[in-house]
């Protein structure tokens, strides 16, 4: 088989086209200064609207039938059937700062989950992509988890629930510091979607966090799983993390212990 003929080829292609035309506008930073406060400290920018028409332009072009889901233009929440998760900047607030963490993510998923994933880092100089089946790769090379199983050896990422209903912020550093003192470290990136990815990569063991939308985990979901990782919700979650906004993702080794940390603070943080 081909590679064009290979599952999701087109999609794939699509996102990488489209996540590589954001990421030129990201680069120029033109608008970057346009910002306003969708709420506390919730930033966006000319640059963030201007991205997501490009890409939903560029989907509707090759496949005008599909949902999409985006932060700023398209919001409505859907599941089901043929839908694209989009996060045009992912770290809008690094983006304003001028702080490089800063990424494109695209994630296509049908009634079996995320198919298809592109994160691009502009100015990392990084493009992740996974495909379901096909492993994940990071410019061009395939990435792997790493093989720590013991947390205490283990380099941890999250991000804090600061914008206003996603959760009590005291009671989330609470687990933060557990977290701190059972491992190596903790990270904060400010984007989930290069969170998920760095855990692909093996530069972190795990990444945990609440009050997420679907577009900000989509596609690192399936960056991890298909570098031989595992995500999953929180303990007593029905939904997947793409309806509950809770993500427990690592490198399988040390998920139960993830699973336990998260466990002894949900009375503090609300089931």
């Amino acid at each position: 088989m081909s590679e064009v003929d290979a599952p999701f080829a087109a999609e794939l292609a699509v996102a990488m086209d489209a996540a590589a035309a954001a990421a030129e506008l990201i680069r120029a930073r033109g608008g970057a200064l346009e910002v306003r406060e969708k709420g506390r400290a919730d930033l966006v920018t000319a640059v963030d609207e201007a991205a997501e028409r490009e890409i939903s332009a560029r989907i509707r072009a090759r496949f005008p039938s599909d949902a999409i889901v985006g932060e700023e233009l398209s919001s409505a929440r859907v599941h089901a059937g043929r839908r694209w998760y989009v996060d045009p900047v992912d770290g809008t607030t690094n983006f304003v700062h001028g702080h490089p963490f800063v990424c494109v993510s695209i994630g296509f998923a049908d009634d079996e989950g995320v198919a298809a994933a592109v994160v691009h880092a502009p100015l990392l100089g990084e493009v992740y992509h996974a495909v379901r089946g096909g492993g994940a790769w990071m410019n061009g090379e395939p990435i792997h988890v790493t093989e720590v199983d013991d947390a205490r050896r283990a380099l941890l990422a999250t991000g804090f629930p600061f914008k206003s209903g996603k959760g009590d912020l005291d009671a989330y550093m609470l687990l933060v510091a557990d977290a701190v003192r059972g491992t190596h470290d903790v990270r904060r990136a400010g984007s989930a979607a290069l969170d998920l990815a760095f855990v692909a990569a093996g530069r972190v063991e795990g990444f945990f966090e609440i009050g997420l939308a679907p577009w900000d985990v989509a596609a690192g979901m399936l960056l991890v799983t298909e570098a031989g990782g595992r995500v999953t919700g929180w303990p007593g979650d029905a939904d997947s993390p793409l309806e509950s906004g809770r993500v427990l993702a690592s490198n399988g080794r040390i998920h139960g212990w993830m699973e336990a940390l998260a466990a002894r603070h949900l009375p503090r943080l609300g089931s």
